[in-house]
């Protein structure tokens, strides 16, 4: 047996298997990882809930601090509005807020309420009448609740769309991340099982050059 042969049988081989080995284990932790990471980040939600609470207060905080007299802008408080179908037709309008969205300010709350997914549409609406519920018992005017609750709304969804965007890129990438772990996962592997399968069949190839090399010798001894 040669020196490289040697070396081939007793290290080569070793060493290659470990190095596999510890790339194989080291790309499923990767794997495993990034599934755990990916599962995290698809249970995280932005809550797009604003509290009646929070309406009134923030208000009641601005009511003390003079403000600058501006046109009007968003829902106005009510007035006579000619008959005409609501924009809002079709949805549950609870009482305390059936003054305040009728005609043109149904409009406008109808305008929002596109912007809102559909299934959410309606729980939209009962979570503007309960801030108006909230804002008529602590006295806080109620055009002016419906118009902040529209705006702090408006910037949830806006902050939840922008999270789900970057909720489905980290997706996309702990994906490519997975399939090339199992790609060189199944790489390495494949060459344990070429190692195992040249190792495991290198006697019994040498044993069949020497059974072919036999005859010839037995002839040339045989014609000497």
């Amino acid at each position: 047996m040669s020196i490289v042969e040697g070396f081939e049988r007793k290290a080569l081989f070793n060493i290659t298997r470990a190095v596999a080995l510890i790339c194989v284990t080291t790309f499923l932790l990767i794997i495993v990882g990034g599934v755990i990471y990916g599962a995290s980040v698809w249970q995280e939600q932005v809550d797009t809930k604003v509290p009646p609470q929070e309406i009134v207060e923030s208000l009641r905080a601005t009511q003390a601090r003079p403000t600058d007299v501006a046109g009007p802008k968003g829902v106005q408080p009510p007035g006579q509005q000619a008959a005409e179908q609501s924009p809002l037709a079709g949805y549950k309008i609870p009482f305390v807020l059936q003054k305040y969205v009728s005609g043109d300010n149904a409009k406008i709350v109808k305008r929002h309420l596109d912007e809102v997914p559909v299934v959410e549409r309606q729980a939209y609406i009962d979570e503007l009448g309960a801030v108006v519920t909230e804002a008529e018992a602590k006295k806080v005017d109620g055009v002016k609740a419906i118009n902040a609750y529209m705006d702090v709304k408006s910037e949830r969804y806006k902050a939840a769309s922008a999270k789900n965007l970057q909720k489905w890129e980290t997706l996309k990438i702990v994906a490519e991340v997975t399939a090339g772990g199992l790609l060189l996962v199944a790489l390495f592997s494949l060459v344990l099982v070429l190692l195992a399968i040249e190792r495991n069949t290198r006697s019994f190839r040498q044993a069949q050059v020497e059974s072919r090399s036999f005859p010839d010798v037995q002839r040339e001894v045989a014609t000497a």
